[in-house]
């Protein structure tokens, strides 16, 4: 897939809007650029994330259920049968949550490339920047729903340990005895991760008029934070 971020950006299909674009950014992520570029605004991107994604919480409840269950931080019985019984009633309170948590996080990632896109170009715009952080975020969700769709073929019941919950779309899959950083290193560049990172860096370029391989210095930087916070997340067993 090639993208020319210094064509004339009216030989590029601006026609269609939002729903086109949750099918061109898998497809033809220049025309979802475009139409960032003509104005395609973010937020209906990013509360078709949030209602998958308050979905896809609502279908992992029994399997953090059953993580309780199992009891991997060794509770008395008295803590264990609190704990599921606060699991269970605060469980919408982190559905609520969710969107707002989705927010913070696109605009904190935004932030960061606005502001070494901004460095790099005269072109920049938090506006655009965000709506591409938003609609490159479906890629991400896709990956999210596939390893979904995986644990729930794989049933409540196969579940006998916190190892059992992970599902690896990297080469962390064929090193199951790797941990900390170098699990945390295979992971931050899984299948859907390098596809989201590849159509950011041509976004930027598309959008900011930078050549491709300046673009790739501000994906870096999100790179690295991905993997600081992977790392972090494996080190308390999130």
């Amino acid at each position: 897939m090639e993208f020319e971020p210094e064509m004339d950006n009216e030989e590029v299909e601006v026609s269609g809007g939002f729903l086109a674009s949750i099918i061109d950014i898998f497809t033809d992520p220049s025309r979802v650029f475009a139409r960032i570029e003509a104005g395609l605004t973010w937020w209906k991107g990013y509360i078709l994330i949030s209602i998958v994604s308050i979905v896809l919480q609502w279908l992992m409840f029994p399997f953090q259920t059953r993580i309780l269950e199992l009891n991997p931080r060794g509770m008395s019985e008295e803590q264990l049968q609190n704990a599921i019984e606060a699991t269970e009633k605060f469980k919408y309170v982190g559905l609520v949550s969710t969107p707002i948590g989705i927010i913070l996080i696109f605009l904190i990632l935004a932030g960061i490339l606005h502001l070494m896109v901004s460095i790099m170009s005269s072109k920049a715009n938090f506006k655009r920047t965000l709506s591409l952080v938003v609609y490159a975020g479906i890629i991400s969700l896709l990956g999210q729903i596939v390893k979904t769709a995986i644990l729930l073929s794989r049933g409540v019941d196969s579940i006998e340990s916190m190892a059992d919950m992970k599902v690896h779309l990297s080469l962390a899959a064929f090193f199951p005895d790797l941990e900390g950083a170098k699990l945390a290193f295979l992971d931050s560049l899984g299948v859907f991760e390098i596809w989201y990172y590849v159509v950011l860096t041509f976004g930027i370029a598309y959008l900011f008029k930078i050549k491709k391989n300046t673009a790739v210095i501000p994906v870096v930087v999100i790179w690295v934070v991905s993997f600081l916070l992977m790392m972090l997340s494996s080190k308390f067993g999130g």
